[in-house]
């Protein structure tokens, strides 16, 4: 019981102030044998104020690609948790997520959208917790498909159920981005960006500023 206290403690601790992070994605994905899809994904966050490694994510899953590239996604989350002040965590998560374009121009325009279920489960405690992730994602090449331009996204989290661990149900998390698609060659992309995270915690809902940066490299 001590050990759910000291989680939940470390859960709720970000509503105490807000904070400025960086967090790092180097994301390799798409098609690898004609429909079957890879997803693999590394990212770092850096916390208090960019100045210490805060968090640490692994990401992987395999996938199929449907008519109209509506890509389905099935993999496992690792997590490592080292809060300042805290304890250290470990959360493991299975996850599975549909991602499918809404609208697409001959000009490049385009709005995404992706649907992620999350099972999540912490070391040393019981309980599992559900969560919903939807997100929606526009971008707008300036010349024409594969060049440069705007992106902005925004994704919703919902609690689907509350833990022993912390997680209460109901509205969990907002993030809402806006920067710059950049590619670096055929394949290569940098997202670089403002991300806002707005957390939904007992007391104060804090609003932690994020310099965001992906390199995205595309299999296909």
């Amino acid at each position: 019981m001590r050990y759910i206290s000291v989680i939940s403690m470390l859960l709720a601790s970000p509503a105490a102030a807000q904070d400025v992070q960086s967090w790092n994605t180097l994301l390799v994905q798409g098609p690898v044998d004609g429909k079957l899809l890879l997803w693999a994904e590394v990212q770092p966050r850096f916390t208090n104020d960019a100045d210490r490694l805060g968090q640490f994510i692994a990401r992987g899953a395999l996938g199929v690609r449907l008519k109209n590239d509506i890509d389905l996604h099935a993999g496992y989350h690792f997590q490592h948790n080292n809060p300042a002040p805290g304890i250290t965590s470990d959360e493991h998560r299975f996850w599975q997520q549909v991602m499918a374009p809404v609208l697409r121009q001959e000009n490049g325009f385009a709005l995404i959208t992706r649907w992620r279920l999350e099972q999540r489960t912490f070391e040393g405690a019981d309980d599992l917790g559900w969560r919903l992730r939807m997100q929606w994602r526009v971008q707008q090449p300036l010349h024409g498909k594969g060049s440069a331009g705007p992106l902005a996204w925004s994704e919703t989290f919902f609690a689907l159920n509350s833990t022993d661990w912390g997680a209460r149900g109901g509205f969990d998390q907002q993030r809402s981005f806006i920067g710059w698609l950049q590619p670096l060659g055929k394949r290569l992309n940098l997202e670089a960006g403002y991300m806002h995270q707005h957390i939904n915690r007992p007391g104060r809902n804090p609003g932690n500023h994020v310099i965001n940066l992906t390199l995205n490299r595309r299999l296909g």
